[in-house]
This record gives structure tokens, sequence and C-alpha cells, in this order.
């Protein structure tokens, strides 16, 4: 399954930006910021699709492109800092189009952060994602992993071999503070640095409360600040005809 925003963006927000055959590619930007101080740490460009699910190119394709698009917000100053997802089978089977990108942007790279998602147990070639990891490394661009399952030690296998920077995980349901401490000293004990631990889908006031009890640095979601659609760029890429302001999209400009 795809992944799907931490919660569902305001339907007010002009984040559709593309259509691929029977599925529409919608992005938007969520702050990650930290919960007890004003510390910011980078824009997350979050891409998904919605309807009929793209095939491994399609998905392969508008990774890419959101790369692409989150250099272009760097090289002409919409954030400080962008964050992209790439999954291990972009890596894989699409890596000289991946660097190819890179080395267009070579003088904002500094300022990208990668998060890798996917099953390690399908990837076929290990050697060629690891290296691009190593080769980020050299960058020094951050890699991060997105952790997917319900507890953080049912990751061992990816942590071990992705050995991130820096995590993403969604945050506890449970309204009990036991369980968000929980999940920390899971990820601790995983081999993750606490300081370098994103919890997503910080909703209410109540987990952000929840979440700074516990002792998370950083944080995702509407009550830490709210997501908004894509800015503008003139570096957009061919799948990013919506950065129009939306009357002007609705008029045809």
């Amino acid at each position: 399954m795809p992944p799907r925003p931490p919660a569902n963006p305001p339907d007010t927000l002009p984040t559709e930006i593309a259509t691929l055959g029977e599925s529409r590619v919608r992005a938007v930007i969520w702050p990650t910021r930290a919960l007890v101080t004003r510390e910011r740490w980078f824009d997350e460009l979050y891409v998904w699709t919605e309807g009929q699910q793209p095939g491994t190119m399609q998905r392969a394709r508008i990774q890419i492109e959101a790369l692409g698009k989150g250099c272009a917000m760097l090289e002409e100053e919409c954030a400080q800092r962008v964050a992209v997802t790439l999954s291990f089978g972009t890596i894989e089977r699409s890596l000289d189009l991946v660097t190819e990108v890179f080395d267009r942007h070579r003088l904002v790279c500094h300022r990208l952060a990668i998060l890798v998602r996917g099953s390690v147990e399908r990837i076929r070639s290990p050697y060629r994602v690891q290296s691009f990891f190593d080769w980020l490394r050299t960058q020094r661009v951050p890699l991060g992993y997105r952790l997917s399952a319900p507890r953080v030690g049912m990751e061992m296998k990816a942590i071990d071999f992705v050995r991130p920077d820096f995590a993403k995980l969604l945050a506890p349901q449970s309204r009990r503070p036991e369980a968000w401490q929980d999940a920390l000293l899971e990820a601790r004990a995983a081999g993750l640095n606490p300081q370098w631990l994103i919890v997503a889908g910080i909703e209410t006031d109540a987990q952000r409360d929840l979440a700074a009890a516990a002792g998370y640095r950083f944080a995702q979601g509407t009550a830490i600040k709210p997501c908004h659609a894509p800015p503008r760029t003139r570096g957009a890429s061919r799948l990013w005809p919506a950065t129009q302001p939306a009357d002007e999209a609705a008029a045809g400009g």
C-alpha cells in the first residue's frame, strides 16, 4: 500500500498536481518542527496517489519528479530545508535518474533530507541501494527511514540495513503516557537516536502534550503547524501544472 498523509489535508488546498491514467497525484508540505521550542527542521514534500495504484515505473517517476520539485524549492528560496521520500524500489531501478537530479542541483543538495521506505525483503540488489546511501553520506545529505510497522522492533532488519540518521513514525493511538514513552524507548533500543525521531500525526493539543512529556523532540501534524500546498516554482517539473494559483488554473492561465 502507498503511504498516506498523517492527516487528511484540508479540502480547500489545491493539492492535486497531476493525473496519470486512473491515478491522481496529490502533494502537500508538512512542516517539521520542534515540540517545545521554535526550532525548525525541514518542510516535507509529501506526495501520494489516489484512485488506481500506479505501476512501479510510474511510482518511480512521481518520486523522482518530487525530488526535482524539492530542489527547485531550495533553489528559489521557498524553503530552508526540504525532505523527500524515495522508495527502495525507485532507488534500485532508477538510480541513474535519481543521481542525475542531484547532479543538476548540486549547489542545494546539502539542504535536502531523504526519507526512504519500502520492504527490505523485496530488494533484489541490496548493494545498489546501499551504495546510494553511502553516496548520500559523502554529500552530507541526512538519510531517514519512514517506520510503518505497528512497533519499532518489527523493523529491525530495515533499520540495520539503512542505518538512518533520523526516523519518522506515526503517533501512538493510545492516550496513555506509557504508550508514548514505550515507543520512544523501543526506538532507542533499536539503535535510533531519540533526538532525531519525528512523531507524525499530532492532530490535537493532547497528543502534542503527550509527545512532549514522553521526550520526543520533533513532530508533524496540524497541532504543530498545518500542512499547505506546495509553493510555486519556476523550475517545476511536468508533473506540477497546479503550481499556478487556483484562480489562474481555473481560468486556464
